[in-house]
């Protein structure tokens, strides 16, 4: 698939008027579409849909509409529901419309795209084609040594960050020209809608901040590895001079590791819990920080994967430190674990449009920067209290006061310590903290 410079946001109210549209027309209009030979849009040249796969494409287009229906409060802003195959089809429809000159500017910033019935139905085999190829790209095995980096290391982190659009490219800019700069530059997954070629180039890597030695590392991602983990594996990877989906940096205090949680959803495959184990077993007395893109726990969702129970030997040791993660839409700095030791931090809101809580639990802080806040909760469901941050966001125009805050974290390394900050997109600071052991 071809790349765009300008991100294209597909809506559950288009999308539902003209697949309702071409129903109207002729009830299987859909299905008859994708099994006619021929076709329009890429890969075209293909076999037909058979039976089975027509079917199949109605019933995941029918999930696909109430899976939009239930996330879109806003038409034109862009929601991508944690579903592959509606992932896949607003990809595809994104680019199609954009190839076709069928898009235009949608209030609060990109495209809007603009495809009618008859699109829908010429493009219906193409989808089939294209969806039918996709498998996982093959695994990449990290090296069992842990890079070197400094003693002194600032580290920029953003996570569910590629989405081109709202606060997203204003982090990426402040990162680039903060006069302090980074030694580290951090992606905790997610580039949407489902990690295509285009959309990696054009919602990530181009507009990824830069410093010419500074190191960048990503972690996968569910969305990246909706189109079989490919532009993550080739492009960012090999830009990115990365390895493998998992990593590992040390310096003389500081073990920093990157997990693949996403190559088997909510899960550590292929030997990771092997590896993280013998790192550790040759890390000394250094800190351990974990960053990965599912949550190892969370105050507001629940939780899919075996990251605890394959971890549960290693968090029973309180040899972790901290761990950061993505996934989950929000920016949420959790007390201490009381079993585990271990600071968790979801760091899941530098890019994703996502709506504010309606949370009334706790209590509030003082406002701080651009009308933002903390919420503080205490325990519930034995997962530990926490700082939720609140408040509106100006990156998305006309409709600041439904959106949550978009921005990133900075940590600082200085021997033994780590400073904790947490960023608006401007740079303002919501939060700083230095975290402490007492144990050490």
């Amino acid at each position: 698939m071809a790349g765009d410079t300008v991100p294209v946001i597909v809506s559950y109210q288009r999308l539902n008027e003209k697949v309702s549209k071409a129903l109207e027309m002729k009830p299987d209009s859909i299905i008859e579409a994708a099994k006619k030979p021929g076709g329009e849009g890429f890969e075209s040249a293909e076999s037909p849909a058979t039976d089975e796969e027509a079917a199949r494409l109605m019933d995941k287009l029918s999930g696909a509409l109430k899976h939009l229906q239930a996330k879109e409060q806003v038409a034109g802003i862009l929601v991508s529901p944690e579903d592959q195959f509606t992932s896949l089809l607003q990809s595809f429809l994104a680019e199609n419309s954009l190839e076709a000159g069928k898009v235009a500017p949608a209030d609060a910033g990109g495209l809007e795209a603009q495809f009618d019935e008859h699109d829908v139905l010429g493009w219906a085999k193409s989808l089939v084609t294209w969806t039918r190829k996709l498998r996982p790209h093959a695994w990449q095995t990290a090296p069992a040594n842990p890079d070197q980096v400094p003693d002194t290391l600032r580290v920029a982190i953003l996570g569910d960050w590629g989405s081109g659009l709202y606060g997203a490219p204003v982090s990426a800019a402040t990162i680039q020209n903060d006069p302090k700069g980074y030694g580290l530059l951090l992606h905790l997954g997610d580039v949407y809608y489902s990690g295509t070629e285009g959309e990696v180039t054009d919602r990530f890597l181009n507009l990824w901040p830069r410093y010419p030695h500074a190191i960048n590392r990503a972690c996968n991602s569910n969305h990246e590895m909706y189109t079989g983990g490919h532009a993550y594996f080739k492009l960012t990877l090999k830009r990115f001079k990365q390895p493998a989906s998992y990593f590992a940096l040390q310096n003389t205090h500081w073990l920093l590791v990157g997990l693949d949680s996403a190559y088997e959803e909510g899960a550590l495959a292929e030997g990771q819990v092997a590896w993280l184990n013998s790192l550790l077993a040759n890390a000394g007395d250094r800190r351990v920080i974990l960053f990965s893109h599912h949550q190892l726990f969370s105050w507001v969702d629940s939780i899919k994967g075996t990251i605890q129970s394959q971890l549960g030997a290693l968090l029973t040791s309180k040899k972790l430190f901290a761990w950061y993660w993505g996934h989950e839409h929000r920016c949420i700095i959790y007390d201490k674990h009381p079993v585990w030791g271990v600071h968790g931090r979801c760091i899941g809101h530098s890019g994703y449009p996502y709506f504010r809580d309606t949370f009334t639990e706790g209590s509030i802080s003082e406002r701080g920067p651009q009308d933002t806040a903390w919420r503080k909760v205490g325990v519930k469901h034995l997962v530990p209290g926490a700082l939720i941050l609140e408040g509106p966001n100006p990156y998305v125009p006309g409709h600041a006061g439904k959106y949550g805050p978009h921005g990133y974290v900075t940590l600082e390394l200085s021997g033994p310590r780590l400073n904790e900050i947490v960023h608006l997109p401007d740079g303002s600071i919501a939060y700083e903290r230095e975290l402490l052991d007492p144990g050490r």
